[in-house]
């Protein structure tokens, strides 16, 4: 065994020998190109050698060397500067730089912290890296915080086959129907929706001039393309008509905006009259700023001025893109709270300045972000980024933003009457406590009684409802404070209240039903059971809506009401307009589908009933016993205010009717039925013809509580006045025994015989003095 075991040593060897020698051949070989600075040969043969035998330390230092100089290999040097660490104490400051920096490029931001934190500690005074690291320092713990909230957010690449490009910009029209991008080469290229998809994109055919350009932005409607085009050692702005698939020869931009130095990005206003550009013009906050310039009555731009500190800073500003509505800049900095490369950021206008710019999250890599489009109504942004892992390699992703929109649509029904149906009706709403009144307020359809509201959520509302034969009503809602949008379903349904053929009251009921289709768990089971290729945002509703305020904003809503109410003429062009309205509305209103209704009793947040009957009054005019409501600009006369809100309804005081309604005084009653029941002579007997009436009466005191009753009897003047008062009492009483209930308490009637003293009979006709006089009255309880 011994012999055996010798022999397979002295066989092997031969071998060992060999591999040793290639070893160092291929290390050294490795050492003479990395001499040479030849760093992709260097690289070849040391990782040949580390494949035979791990190298050491040095060999592990200029592998690595090696890689960081060889662009798409950088992040392979990590493992060897790691090894080299320890041993070349000499390189350590230059290991830990390069490794914090390698270690921020793969996410790994705590151990990029350890390298910078420790880098700091050792740096001498005059460290010329000392800002670097220092920067890059506070970048990671910048990225740590930021990476975390992207999960809020939805995020997707935009779908083949947009996918297979590999781009450098893009830029999405104001309705996000079109969107323009431009690849690695310089090629330009325009993809439309059609039925919900993106299509193939066409490539667009360049003028000879835009050879050495970039595309900076597009107009509003994608009609104008704008160009940075490189010439004279420096860029300038340009722009040039889109007619058909052809780009036209470029105009320079007008006005004191392009000079000897670069000129790099632009953005307009919706109007027009604004522009925001970079440029590396000396003078600024940093290497490169963004500038303003205002457009001129000559339709020149004028002299530009820096956009100031709260946009610029010491290091780079680029791309800035002015959202449509003017209130948001977003631009491309190395500055703020960045987290490494070109991050973009967003800053509200502040009156005549811009608020602390804030990293937009759902955007931002550790590497160059310089792309940014979004449409109108904010709800979609597009934007070309680079790979995790892969810088060099950049394609086009989506954010959709709908449900971050705080905004609440109501879809409401209003009917009346028994059976109900629907009735036309007047709706305004009101901001509480402010006054204000609300914009997208739209009246129901008289045929369908159906109707849209639209407003912020977490806000409490009055509304005021003025339907066709009943008081105006005053509604009080709470809208939920959720922070993206969701709905509310509303049914009113107002009921008359008639007793003894004439109407003494009426009831509403007010349903308000608030759901969130964003909730998860169960609410993913059923979307995906329902329809799996439903996404869950409102895109298509939210879509309507927005055209429902343009639509609205461009009639003018004061004047929605007179077009109503006017004579139909075909050529009106606001005419059009309403009707188109009408047409927006009821589309939106009836946009609700089957995955919806089926998940509207799991999701729903808040579910509200309220019910309040309401009784006129005989003996006051209107103004005397509705309650007087003065807002901005509008004052108006309405029932008490119904709380649809549970907890509102948990404070709100009840009335207290338990004392004897003898001691009221006459002011202190509200009329509300008189009924009159007329007997023969000498009778207390009562007339079929009245017993209906009775009921009612009876019915009414049931289920109202609140309300008294008074019973007068009378008798004419015939016979003895003594006899006439006890006549009288028997007839009042005799109503009484029809009226009397258990639940109807006692302190609530008032019953009286007045014998032949008839103050109600004027013409002293003896068949009007026999009777007896049935009053229903509200005690009126301050």
């Amino acid at each position: 065994m011994r012999i055996k075991l010798i022999l397979y040593i002295l066989l092997l060897l031969p071998i060992f020998s060999s591999a040793q020698d290639d070893f160092k051949k291929l290390v050294k070989t490795g050492d003479r190109y990395f001499n040479d600075e030849q760093y992709e040969d260097a690289a070849y043969f040391y990782l040949k050698a580390d494949s035979i035998k791990p190298i050491n330390a040095d060999y592990s230092f200029n592998l690595a060397i090696s890689l960081i100089n060889i662009e798409d290999r950088k992040l392979e040097a990590i493992p060897y500067f790691e090894k080299s660490l320890k041993s070349r104490r000499n390189d350590e400051q230059f290991i830990r730089k390069e490794l914090g920096t390698l270690y921020h490029q793969i996410f790994q931001f705590d151990k990029a912290i350890k390298h910078f934190t420790k880098y700091l500690n050792n740096a001498g005074r005059d460290d010329t890296f000392i800002i670097y690291c220092e920067r890059m320092l506070e970048t990671c713990n910048n990225a740590k915080k930021i990476f975390s909230k992207r999960k809020d957010y939805d995020i997707k690449p935009l779908p083949y086959p947009l996918l297979q490009h590999d781009t450098k910009n893009v830029f999405v029209t104001v309705d996000g129907q079109i969107i323009f991008f431009e690849n690695k080469e310089g090629d330009i290229f325009k993809s439309e929706i059609k039925h919900g998809r993106f299509q193939e994109p066409t490539k667009l055919i360049k003028h000879e001039k835009l050879v050495n350009s970039n595309l900076v932005n597009i107009s509003i409607d994608g009609q104008i393309l704008y160009f940075s085009v490189f010439q004279k050692n420096n860029y300038d702005l340009y722009k040039s008509q889109l007619i058909g698939l052809t780009i036209q020869k470029p105009e320079e931009i007008s006005g004191d905006i392009n000079t000897k130095f670069n000129e790099f990005d632009l953005t307009i206003s919706a109007d027009g009259t604004i522009m925001f550009f970079s440029s590396d013009r000396p003078g600024g906050y940093g290497k490169s700023d963004i500038y303003v310039s205002n457009r001129l009555k000559n339709n020149e731009w004028g002299t530009p001025d820096n956009a100031g500190p709260e946009i610029n800073t010491p290091f780079d500003e680029r791309a800035p893109f002015l959202q449509a509505s003017g209130k948001y800049l977003y631009f491309a900095s190395q500055g703020h709270e960045n987290i490494g490369g070109f991050d973009i950021f967003k800053s509200d206008k502040k009156d005549l300045t811009w608020s602390a710019p804030e990293n937009v999250v759902y955007i931002n890599t550790i590497y160059d972000d310089l792309s940014f489009s979004q449409t109108a109504n904010g709800n979609l942004v597009i934007y070309s980024r680079p790979k995790d892992f892969e810088p060099e390699v950049h394609k086009l992703w989506s954010v959709n933003l709908s449900q971050n929109i705080p905004l609440t649509i109501v879809k409401g029904t209003i009917q009346a009457g028994t059976p109900l149906a629907p009735v036309k009706a007047k709706i305004k709403v009101y901001k509480q406590p402010e006054g204000d009144r609300m914009k997208y307020i739209y009246d129901p359809n008289p045929i369908t009684g159906k109707y849209l509201l639209i407003f912020p959520p977490g806000k409490d509302y009055d509304m005021v409802v003025q339907a066709d034969g009943f008081l105006p009503q005053l509604i009080h809602i709470k809208v939920p404070n959720q922070t993206y949008f969701h709905e509310l379903f509303q049914e009113i349904r107002l009921y008359s209240i008639t007793v003894a053929n004439k109407k003494v009251g009426e009831k509403i009921e007010v349903e308000n039903v608030f759901y969130d289709i964003y909730q998860t768990n169960l609410s993913d089971s059923l979307i995906n059971k329902y329809k799996p290729e439903r996404e869950k945002n409102y895109d298509h509703l939210l879509q309507m809506v927005e055209d429902i305020i343009n639509t609205t904003d461009s009639i003018g809503i004061e004047n929605i009401n007179d077009i109503r109410e006017a004579p139909r003429v075909s050529s009106n062009n606001q005419q059009e307009s309403y009707d188109h309205l009408l047409s927006l509305i009821e589309d939106a209103i009836s946009t609700t589908d089957s995955v919806s209704l089926a998940l509207l009793d799991k999701q729903t947040v808040e579910n509200e009933e309220s019910s309040d009957i309401y009784f006129y009054s005989s003996n006051q005019m209107p103004h005397e016993y509705l309650e007087k409501m003065v807002f901005k600009g509008d004052t108006v006369f309405t029932k008490p205010r119904i709380e649809t809100n549970e907890k509102d309804k948990e404070n709100f005081v009840t009335k207290n009717y338990d004392f004897n309604y003898r001691n009221l005084k006459e002011d202190q009653k509200r009329l509300i039925l008189r009924k009159t029941i007329y007997f023969d002579v000498n009778e207390v007997y009562i007339k079929t013809q009245y017993l209906y009436d009775i009921e009612q009466i009876t019915d009414l005191l049931y289920d109202n509580p609140s309300l008294g009753i008074e019973i007068h009897g009378y008798a004419d003047e015939r016979g003895s006045a003594e006899y006439n008062k006890q006549l009288s009492q028997r007839r009042a009483n005799e109503v009484y025994k029809k009226i009397q209930s258990d639940l109807i308490k006692s302190n609530r009637i008032i019953i009286e015989g007045h014998g032949e003293e008839d103050t109600g009979n004027a013409d002293k006709s003896l068949s009007k003095s026999r009777r007896v006089d049935i009053i229903i009255f509200k005690p009126i309880i301050e």
